[in-house]
């Protein structure tokens, strides 16, 4: 500061922002101010300044009011009454006239705290200027405000009175002296000169006490007073636990709103009972709409998401268009739930007069289709082809949710760019983004980008995101840093398919640690922020009145259960052997022809012109991965169905030695056809067409009726870049008929050797254990059965041997080709929801994955899984099924597959295959946590995955409702408080725990421990340490408290403050931390050098460049020294990074706004 004229004519020159920062000098420990006049909106101008001032140990302050001949002629212009006293009585007349709103509340409240009746026992003093005989107060002209302390003294003299217009308002003319010696000069024998202070002194002694007068005849009786005196007699009385409680408000307070919990309870039709389980997850969901953009909610699969997420598009259609958004609504589904979701609106808008379908508009999820007609109905989500089954109308919707969420986990898939689009386009045209609901009971299937792409959704703004814990808000720097850590797990632990050799930096147990902070850390910066998740295990414990009042039983998994069947030798050798050549390794890069290498959907990588093969690379790829991609669905298609069964297998061998062989007639003809359009292998199917027209058609007829499809599409416009054409050998490399003709001659040995076998064991054990095990009355009490297999010809083959077995047992056959068609007698057979007639003429159903999604078929309790999924989310989808809301049975009983786990050496042989199999199932079937090996598929625990443990958060919510429930009255007190509530209980091990909030963010929470050392907590790490049993007493704040506190603050700056990734991981930033290391371990300083080159150290974690260069230069100082770090003192070392950490501070300041504590509690 310096001196200068301070007249209120622009920012820089208000005399508030200077009296502002001359009280929170940090040695300011006086404030004396004499004016003419005094209100309260002028005290709140510097309220929150002075809060903190008071708080300080031997703080003062001292008001002495005079009477300003210009403000009292104003008043006494406008007398009260007759006989009104000057300035009491016009004072008394501003508070009782002023509106009771929290900020003159908050003012008050401060001058019942610290201004007492007895003066010397009062940090707030007032005193009224030497009154006359008449007790009126004498004329009082000056105006001077005084803030002193140790080795500190700053004065203001001038016009301005303590009052909101004199600090603000009017035009002023006051002079700022910074001069400690003249502001705290005293007049002696050897100079007149007199300082600010000891005028100030003088008139104070003159002066008459006012605190008592004040208090109770001026401040007592006013409305604002009285308000003031009830919230200040609740907050002197808060105990630790009430602070904890007030925590949980903070977090959760909407979710416990009796008010927004009614509202939604009207929403649901007359026939639904509301669930306070619910009803909760839809205001937990919409809070973090509001404020984050979108929501993941991932509940346990049957707990009722269709429901929840009707009730939150309900709720949106019914709130005000104040934010931008169009009242619209677009619901993104898998095609088999899409009618589930409109049946559901549809029993909302019943008996509504506000309906919402008209708002509402559908789309279905496509898949990567058949690209040969033998695959089965299985979504390669991650393929390149993945897209939406009709193209989108471009309108501006305003919620978006998607069911089945994490089929947006590839952000490179043409179905999620084009929803990328329309979000960018809607947020174009309206100016803002749609909010995004993300509903998935597994929104994460492996990779830590799962969650990223899903998120990135609605967090729009990568590099400055609402999710401020991580790095800041900068998404993309914090994922950035979380894959590069997981794919060095990833190699490490050796699990890798791209061909580079393991890294053996890590070892096993490194790698599990490694994936669990990986794990932890996006749960805390990320997840908890915007995922609301409840288990089964929740609703139990938590919401026991829901499970009374409905009847709610939620089924025990038995199981699984290992149904086991045996091979004979020469079918376990088989069966061995053809493992080895569709799948030799899990990182085959189909580039040894000893192997079967699927030529036959290579054809593209083998043509010559660059330009003509350009024609057929994918959206994300080029042409030679396109056709790797292609192969290696072809080889995991090939997998499955050799699991599946020897039926479904033999029908896809022979399928591929067709095709195959096509291929080579095709060359010898020299007629080469390639048209993703076309299905070619059809039009050269002349069995076929021999079958259908009694016609044996030669080559050239089935060609012609290929170029006729060709011309077809070249009139229609269809045949986009001639894609579908007719080439010759001589546009392909010479070598690719060779290659073909090995791998033919590798399929024709394999389909020789199936052919000598025509029994198959497991089907045939399948037969054996139908009634005994799978229909035992004692287990199998509605006595139905669901059966999943992803092969349509083993649903087939089931379907005969069911029939042939036991014809009393009537079978429906569900795919995808008769899915629609057959949704009401699902429903009435097996839909224990169905709310018309049930019917029984079915006991089995058998189907393909189409129904594993969003399908009642809870009348059954039994699910057998003749093949097994090939991850986590499909098996806890199909267990779905019959585990839902509405199952009558007590035990779900699940059945798999396995082949003997006994039996001579040629049986050891298929525990082998398998074991390769299962590594199958751990790089490509997306998840590794449960397919790890054998042994694991056969034991892991079906209960602990679907019942779920208890949701960290669910606790705490539980805890705040029963506080509320017991505590009316108190829980309304406390959620009234201010922030600033700060306490101390008996010290454990010496920590603080803060919670630091400013403008742009919801707040983080910080642990300073005895030593200084801060550190960012997670939420619930903050709620287990915030937590005090309700008897514990408070005690007084430690005497380092204001030290601390600043120390918490400062954290958050640096937390906020954004990671550069290509700093962090340079040469320089290792050399810093290694510096900082050094200088900690090696050289004698104090307790504040070290926090601050612990503070340092976090910035070059960050990778802050100027901090890293910094210490850099320190260290080359210390090098030119002789060694010893300081030529100068401890005091300018410190000075120097304090000074580089500030820089950092007021950047994220500017940015933020200024970091303050909330709340706060050491123990």
């Amino acid at each position: 500061m310096t001196n200068t004229l301070i007249d209120n004519s622009d920012e820089c020159l208000r005399l508030v922002n200077t009296i502002k920062e001359c009280i929170t000098n940090a040695n300011c420990k006086a404030i004396k101010i004499a004016t003419g006049y005094w209100d309260i909106p002028g005290t709140f101008l510097i309220y929150s300044e002075l809060k903190d001032f008071l708080e300080k140990e031997g703080a003062t302050f001292q008001l002495l009011i005079g009477a300003d001949p210009i403000v009292r002629q104003n008043q006494l212009a406008n007398p009260i009454c007759k006989d009104a006293k000057f300035p009491q009585d016009y004072i008394k007349r501003d508070i009782q006239q002023l509106e009771v709103i929290d900020k003159y509340v908050e003012v008050v409240c401060l001058l019942q705290k610290y201004c007492k009746e007895k003066e010397d026992e009062s940090r707030f003093q007032i005193r009224i200027y030497k009154k006359n005989e008449d007790g009126d107060a004498q004329f009082f002209h000056a105006k001077c405000y005084v803030f002193c302390g140790q080795n500190y003294a700053v004065g203001i003299i001038g016009s301005s009175n303590f009052t909101q217009k004199g600090l603000e308002g009017n035009s002023e003319l006051n002079y700022l002296e910074t001069d400690t010696s003249r502001v705290t000069a005293v007049p002696n024998e050897y100079s007149y000169t007199k300082g600010h202070k000891c005028w100030f002194d003088e008139k104070w002694n003159l002066s008459m006490p006012w605190n008592k007068t004040f208090l109770e005849e001026i401040l007592r009786g006013s409305p604002v007073t009285m308000k003031a005196e009830e919230a200040a007699k609740e907050v002197v009385k808060l105990t630790p636990y009430e602070l904890y409680i007030k925590l949980l408000q903070y977090k959760f307070g909407s979710i416990v709103d009796m008010n927004q919990q009614q509202l939604i309870e009207s929403y649901l039709p007359k026939s639904f009972d509301p669930l306070a389980y619910q009803i909760e997850a839809v205001k937990q969901c919409f809070f973090i709409m509001k404020e984050h953009g979108g929501f993941m909610l991932a509940d346990v699969v049957g707990l009722g998401k269709t429901i929840v997420g009707t009730l939150i598009i309900k709720h949106f259609l019914g709130m005000p268009d104040d934010d931008g958004r169009e009242r619209k609504v677009l619901i993104i589904t898998p095609p088999a739930i899409q009618s589930g979701w409109k049946e559901t609106v549809k029993l909302f808008d019943a008996d509504k007069a506000d309906k919402m379908d008209s708002a509402i508009d559908y789309i279905t999820t496509g898949s990567i289709g058949k690209l040969v007609d033998y695959m089965d109905e299985v979504d390669f989500d991650d393929i390149d082809s993945s897209d939406f089954s009709s193209a989108f109308e471009y309108k501006d919707y305003g919620l978006i949710i998607i069911d089945e969420s994490h089929k947006f986990r590839n952000s490179s898939t043409a179905m999620y760019k084009a929803l990328d689009d329309l979000i960018t386009q809607i947020g174009a045209s309206t100016g803002a983004y749609p909010y995004i609901g993300l509903l998935s009971a597994t929104p994460q299937n492996n990779r830590p980008s799962d969650i990223q792409n899903q998120i990135y959704l609605f967090e729009r703004n990568h590099a400055d995101s609402t999710l401020k814990k991580a790095n800041g808000g900068n998404l993309e720097g914090f994922f950035s840093d979380i894959n590069r850590r997981f794919v060095q797990v990833i190699k490490s632990s050796g699990q890798m398919n791209d061909g580079d050799m393991p890294n053996d930096d890590m070892t096993p147990e490194e790698c599990r640690a490694e994936l669990k902070r990986l794990s932890g850390e996006i749960r805390d910066c990320v997840l908890q922020d915007v995922l609301v998740r409840r288990t089964r295990t929740d609703v139990q414990k938590y919401y026991k009145d829901d499970i009374g009042k409905q009847g709610i039983i939620f089924p025990k998994i038995s199981g699984p259960h290992s149904i086991e069947y045996q091979m004979e030798s020469g079918l376990a050798k088989l069966f061995a052997d053809t493992m080895n050549l569709i799948a030799p390794t899990e990182d085959f890069r189909f580039d040894n022809s000893n192997y079967l290498c699927y030529y036959r959907y290579r054809a593209i990588e083998f043509i010559k012109s660059p330009e003509v093969k350009a024609l057929y690379k994918g959206k994300n790829m080029d042409a030679d991965r396109f056709s790797q991609q292609l192969a290696k669905i072809m080889q995991i298609n090939l997998v499955k169905r050799i699991e599946s069964s020897f039926s479904a297998f033999k029908s896809s061998l022979e399928n591929l030695r067709r095709y195959t062989q096509n291929m080579i007639d095709m060359w010898e003809h020299n007629t080469i056809f390639v048209c993703p359009d076309i299905n070619v292998n059809e039009e050269l199917d002349r069995e076929k067409d021999y079958e259908r027209t009694g016609k044996l058609y030669s080559f050239s007829e089935c060609a012609n009726d290929i170029r006729s499809r060709i011309e077809k599409l070249n009139k229609k416009g269809k045949n986009e870049k001639e894609r579908n054409r007719e080439l010759t050998r001589d546009d392909f490399m010479q070598e690719y008929i060779e290659l073909l003709r090995k791998d033919l001659q590798l399929i024709e040995f394999l389909c020789k050797r199936w052919n000598a076998y025509s029994n198959d064991p497991k089907l045939e054990e399948f037969k054996k254990q139908l009634r005994s095990t799978l229909f035992d009355k004692q287990r199998n009490i509605a006595q139905k059965l669901v059966i999943f297999s992803e092969a349509i010809d083993t649903v087939k083959a089931i379907k005969l041997a069911i029939e042939t077995t036991d014809n009393s047992l009537k079978v429906l056959v569900i795919t995808a080709k008769n899915r629609d068609e057959n949704e009401k007698i699902i429903a009435e057979n097996f839909d224990a929801n169905y709310k018309g007639e049930w019917s029984n003429d079915y006991q089995v159903i058998v189907t393909t994955e189409v129904l594993a999604e969003g399908v009642n078929l809870h009348r059954a309790n039994c699910v057998l899984n003749y093949d097994t999924p090939w991850n986590s989310t499909r098996l806890m989808q199909r267990i779905g099924r019959v585990n839902r809301i509405g199952s009558i049975a007590s035990h779900v009983y699940v059945y798999n597959f396995m082949p003997s786990l006994q039996g001579d050496e040629q049986i050891r042989l298929v525990q082998k295959a398998y074991t390769k199999l299962q590594s199958f199932h751990t790089l490509f079937g997306e998840d590794s946590q449960i397919f790890t090996g054998n042994e694991e598929v056969m034991h892991y625990d079906l209960n602990k995955q679907i019942n779920g443990e208890e949701s960290p958060m669910e606790k705490y919510v539980f805890e705040l409702k029963e506080y509320k429930r017991t505590h009316p009255e108190r829980f309304e007190q406390i959620a009234a408080m201010g922030d600033g509530l700060e306490l101390a209980i008996a010290p454990t091990d010496g920590s603080s725990y803060f919670l630091v909030r400013n403008k742009q963010t919801s707040g983080l929470f910080v642990k300073v421990d005895a030593e200084l050392k801060s550190s960012i907590l997670s939420g619930i790490d903050a709620y287990k340490a915030f937590r005090t049993d309700d008897d514990v007493p408070s005690v007084s704040l430690p005497a380092d408290w204001e030290q601390r506190k600043s120390k918490a603050e400062l954290s958050v700056n640096q937390a906020l403050a954004k990671m550069n990734i290509h700093a962090k991981n340079s040469q320089k930033a290792t050399k810093a931390k290694e510096i900082i290391i050094k200088m900690k371990d090696t050289i004698t300083m104090s307790k504040e050098s070290r926090s601050l080159l612990s503070s340092a150290f976090m910035l070059v974690n960050k990778g802050n460049y100027d901090i890293i260069k910094k210490i850099i230069a320190l260290d080359d100082l210390r090098t030119q020294s002789g060694g010893t770090l300081f030529e100068f003192s401890q005091e300018e070392f410190d000075n120097v990074l304090n000074q580089e950490i500030q820089k950092i501070v007021a950047n994220v300041q500017m940015r933020y706004g200024k970091a303050i504590t909330y709340m706060a509690l050491s123990k």
